[in-house]
């Protein structure tokens, strides 16, 4: 069975970059375009790991991360790699999930792709 990583992204043009990648690299997509969509997926679609954007209408990532760690008591339902472009918000995800979980725009595809790959293996391993 694939993988399938959930993609909360505002922007389409990551959107698509992400989804083409992924796609490439044999994973099933699901796509929500802000943070409440992307908390509403989580909780009904089967999701093996998020790429989360923080800067997005209505419930930004931060926001997001937050709430999925204050209903899990402390721990993330799936593995989070966070994909920003905001500063702030990459200081405040490091701070939550670690240095290993954020990378920032203009990303490396293959850095990102290094970084899902890690928390996937992470996650199956525990």
């Amino acid at each position: 069975m694939a993988t399938t990583i959930l993609i909360v992204e505002d922007d389409p043009h990551v959107v698509t970059l992400l989804t083409e990648l992924l796609g490439q690299e044999g994973y099933t997509v699901e796509v929500a375009t802000d943070g409440l969509v992307g908390l509403l997926k989580l909780r009904t679609a089967a999701v093996d790991a998020v790429l989360l954007d923080v800067m997005m209408p209505d419930v930004d990532g931060t926001r997001m991360l937050r709430q999925l760690l204050e209903e899990h008591e402390g721990h993330l339902p799936v593995p989070v790699v966070v994909v920003t472009g905001s500063p702030d918000g990459a200081r405040t995800c490091r701070e939550l999930l670690g240095e290993d979980r954020v990378v920032e725009k203009p990303f490396d595809p293959a850095v990102l792709l290094d970084r899902l790959r890690g928390v996937l293996a992470a996650e199956e391993a525990s």
